[in-house]
């Protein structure tokens, strides 16, 4: 991995959208927005919702991490 592709796309994501969106979600749900819930959801995400949604522009399948 280029450390020069890294800080580039490091600099391209929106810490503060991301965290909008979390807060959001939890708003929506009715969830308390306490650190803990927003650690939780932040953490599922990174676990399983952002690898199939990175695959799934690129047209490639998700492989299962046996």
């Amino acid at each position: 991995m280029s450390e020069k592709v890294l800080a580039e796309l490091a600099e391209w994501i929106d810490p503060r959208a991301i965290a909008e969106a979390i807060l959001r979600e939890l708003e929506s749900q009715e969830v308390e927005q306490t650190l803990a819930n927003r650690q939780k959801v932040w953490l599922d995400f990174l676990g399983t919702e952002l690898p199939e949604g990175l695959l799934q522009p690129l047209g490639l399948p998700l492989q299962p991490n046996f």
